[in-house]
């Protein structure tokens, strides 16, 4: 009977690799206290080195967190939980803090008109020209309670006034303030055609989000002006919520390619036409200290 050739183990590899899990570790002194707060010596973490490894790479890689966005982990939006109970440590994939802390704000995003991709937007990464300064001040004067205006912002095509908007409505979500949140940035032409194509087939759902966008704390009204003019539009559907928001002094912010002269222009295209769209204007200016001009094409 010919003999069973068995080959040589080569442990050396793995032995190193082991080695060089331990190293990271010792170089980790934040995994180091976590353990020990959990009540694991020095031993028992190296017999667990394979799975304490995973939590060390975890805290490397966070700790520079790029942003979700960007997140390049094999376990993206995961990161690893220790736990160590009856001298027993067991190792799981949770959701990383910043995963937690997006859902948490977008809850309060409850309409969203904007790319997904301005989630990670924040005021800092807003360019501080003086028109957009002066909107970051009257934003601030509304989360300290010091004012109740409004926000109209106009400008060029590229100007930047959606993003400014939209690094408002998230930097209110994150706040999560109670009275100033949820929030919803809606796209004008996009959800006035709705409400208006809900009123010929739902009326109880008509009813319901156009209540909705009345009385939410907060809404951004985006590219104002470009939604279809139709009588029942600017007078059913416009004209409501400006004047319900106005009456219960709710934050809104307007972006728009058109000052509200033009506004009013493009509103008041007949004798009976423009006595509405003087009023929807009056009332606008009325919640604005002014509208803010933000030029023409920024580069973000």
């Amino acid at each position: 009977m010919e003999k069973l050739k068995v080959t040589n183990l080569n442990i050396t590899s793995d032995e190193a690799i082991i080695q060089e899990m331990k190293q990271s570790l010792k170089n980790c002194p934040s995994v180091i206290k976590y353990c020990k707060d959990l009540g694991m010596d020095e031993n028992t973490m190296y017999e667990n080195i394979t799975k304490i490894y995973d939590l060390v790479l975890d805290t490397n890689y966070c700790k520079k967190c790029p942003g979700l966005q960007k997140c390049q982990k094999d376990n993206a939006y995961l990161v690893t939980k220790i736990t160590y109970n009856n001298k027993v440590v067991e190792s799981q994939l949770v959701p990383c803090p910043e995963l937690l802390k997006r859902m948490s704000f977008e809850k309060q995003l409850v309409v969203r008109d904007f790319p997904d991709d301005w989630l990670e937007t924040s005021l800092s990464d807003v360019d501080k020209s003086k028109s957009k300064t002066e909107a970051i001040k009257a934003y601030t004067a509304y989360v300290k309670n010091a004012s109740s205006n409004w926000i109209y912002l106009f400008g060029g095509i590229g100007a930047g006034k959606s993003f400014l908007a939209a690094a408002f409505a998230i930097d209110i979500a994150k706040r999560s303030i109670k009275g100033k949140s949820p929030v919803a940035f809606i796209n004008a032409a996009k959800r006035f055609l709705e409400l208006n194509d809900l009123n010929k087939t739902n009326n109880n759902e008509f009813k319901s989000k156009l209540d909705f966008y009345c009385n939410i704390p907060f809404l951004v009204i985006d590219d104002f002006g470009h939604e279809l003019k139709t009588d029942f539009i600017r007078d059913a559907i416009l004209s409501e919520i400006i004047n319900t928001r106005c009456n219960k002094k709710l934050f809104t912010i307007f972006t728009s390619n058109f000052s509200l002269v033009d506004i009013e222009a493009l509103y008041g295209t007949n004798n009976a036409r423009a006595i509405m769209a003087k009023q929807i204007v009056k009332t606008i200016k009325s919640m604005c200290i002014k509208e803010i001009d933000l030029g023409d094409l920024k580069l973000y």
